[in-house]
């Protein structure tokens, strides 16, 4: 009975030629969460009837992982993943939007490639020959080598979030933008990304979620946060801290790839 069903799907379209091809299909293959090796629905258990990770066995679509990195394919899920010399050599080299079938797999990697970038750029010497350039406040943070490494944990923990998932689309979106405008060197446009999702498109004092009440008594003014009129949606993710890092990759790009033209970069 399957092969009326197969010459029906595959004579769903055809070409200018009159050839019979597969037809398109929207379907996108599960990403691998981070922390495991395989996707969810990857095996089946026999006693409890339910799918599961074939990796770890575990049949909760939430369960905790099972290591310590996402595979990136396939065959890295069989093999059990890539080394980690080859997953440096993966962040170190830049990969368009292209190469990922989801937008957090792509985010996941322009952040893994800047934080891979900070370090090796305090290692050749790039960044401190740009340090005159900088404000010491700037200079101060961007020379540091804890600073460094305080990133890459940070854009590992953030990766974990990307890879289940959990994160609205249109956050996702904008930092899909916020990443590609950086390795364009667009830095004045992606700083205003970064400033629309951080505080919002709102007139100031005119539209912020908060209550304004002058004290008599005290002659001064009472200022309430009120949450339910506008809560930012980096709160309610839990991601405020990850995307203000990615201000900081910003400027640790611009510091060593600035735009030629002035006007493109981020005062």
């Amino acid at each position: 009975w399957l092969k009326p069903l197969w010459l029906k799907m595959c004579s769903g379209a055809r070409g200018s030629d009159g050839g019979r091809h597969l037809a398109c299909s929207g379907y996108e293959e599960d990403a691998v969460p981070y922390g495991h090796r395989s996707v969810w629905g990857s095996w089946y258990c026999t006693d409890t009837q339910r799918w599961g990770y074939s990796c770890c066995r575990k049949t909760s679509r939430h369960a905790p992982p099972c290591c310590q990195e996402p595979a990136t394919s396939a065959a890295e899920s069989e093999s059990g993943g890539a080394p980690p010399a080859a997953a440096a050599a993966a962040a170190s080299e830049w990969k368009p939007r292209e190469a990922f079938g989801t937008a957090e797999g792509f985010v996941a990697h322009a952040m893994r490639h800047l934080a891979a970038c900070w370090t090796a750029w305090l290692r050749d010497g790039a960044l401190a020959a740009q340090a005159p350039a900088l404000s010491p406040s700037a200079a101060a943070v961007l020379l540091s080598e804890r600073a460094a490494r305080e990133a890459v944990g940070s854009v590992e923990d953030f990766c974990g979030r990307l890879y289940q998932q959990l994160l609205a689309p249109d956050l996702v979106a904008k930092l899909e933008d916020i990443c590609g405008c950086i390795h364009a060197r667009e830095y004045a446009q992606a700083n205003r990304l970064y400033v629309e999702l951080t505080i919002g498109a709102r007139k100031w004092l005119s539209d912020l979620p908060v209550f304004v009440r002058f004290d008599a008594k005290r002659q001064d003014t009472d200022v309430r946060w009120t949450p339910e009129s506008g809560r930012s949606p980096l709160d309610e993710a839990g991601v405020r801290g990850h995307v203000v890092l990615l201000r900081r990759l910003l400027a640790v790009a611009q510091a060593v790839r600035p735009n030629a033209d002035p006007s493109k970069n981020c005062g």
